[in-house]
């Protein structure tokens, strides 16, 4: 693997950052622009760069230098800088998070192909995982490309046995949790499951193959029940779980596990 100088730190957490701000705009806008193409009443077209980022309070477009990703932020101290209110502090979480992303993309798999493709990967988890957990919907306009991208990595950069695995783990994968939805829909006439988290499930069996399908959807599950316990205990009735995101951490468990194991035992 090519030696990671400081350059190379610079342009990827910068592009990392960068794209944490993009990830705002796509979990703030994104299924905003998926509800109004349903609904006949939607008085404003909307799309990811119209209109201008603005305050949601006083509708005042942003200055450039109150659009910098994190540092904006810092400076004006959470508000806006108009009229004060609040900014929400996911915009701060996601840009770090999507900067976490890019540092261990870089720490892992160092500067090339390889660190490029599973920066998107986790990125779209990331991103994905939100919008989910705020909006209850997985955009085919994420998990999608994700799954390809995810067939095309591996197509590209991987041993011809290994496309044939990812392939395989993306069909099974879908088709597991898509009879998972019949059997639960036959037994309580109702949905416990969305297709998109089947669509999600099929693209994370493209990026990790078979062998670590199964880990991922006990993972998720387990972790799941732990937050639907924790969640009921507060609150007088059962919530409503995304699943998506926990999905998404399965991944990134069953994706980093076994190098954490390896940094462990010094190999």
């Amino acid at each position: 693997m090519p030696e990671v100088t400081i350059i190379h730190w610079f342009f990827a957490l910068l592009m990392a950052v960068i794209l944490g701000s993009f990830g705002n705009v796509l979990i703030h806008r994104l299924p905003r622009m998926i509800l109004s193409e349903a609904d006949d009443l939607a008085e404003e077209p909307l799309n990811l760069s119209h209109p201008a980022s603005h305050c949601p309070k006083c509708l005042n477009p942003l200055h450039w230098w109150q659009n910098v990703p994190l540092v904006s932020f810092i400076l004006l101290r959470g508000r806006c800088g108009e009229c004060q209110a609040d900014i929400p502090w996911r915009y701060f979480i996601v840009e770090s998070g999507s900067l976490l992303i890019g540092a261990l993309s870089l720490y892992y798999w160092g500067w090339s192909w390889t660190g490029l493709f599973y920066f998107l990967f986790l990125y779209a988890l990331w991103v994905i995982s939100w919008i989910d957990a705020m909006h209850y919907l997985l955009p085919d306009l994420i998990t999608l490309p994700l799954l390809v991208l995810g067939l095309l990595y591996h197509f590209c950069l991987s041993p011809s046995a290994q496309v044939y695995d990812t392939i395989f783990a993306s069909v099974f994968g879908y088709a597991l949790l898509r009879l998972v939805y019949h059997i639960h829909y036959a037994l309580t006439k109702r949905e416990g499951l969305g297709f998109g988290d089947m669509k999600l499930y099929a693209a994370i069996g493209a990026w990790l193959g078979l062998m670590l399908l199964p880990t991922v959807l006990l993972t998720a599950c387990l972790l799941a029940l732990v937050w639907a316990l924790a969640a009921r205990a507060f609150r007088s009735r059962s919530p409503l779980i995304p699943l998506g995101p926990f999905l998404s951490l399965g991944a990134v468990i069953g994706l980093f596990y076994p190098r954490w194991l390896l940094h462990l035992m010094g190999a």
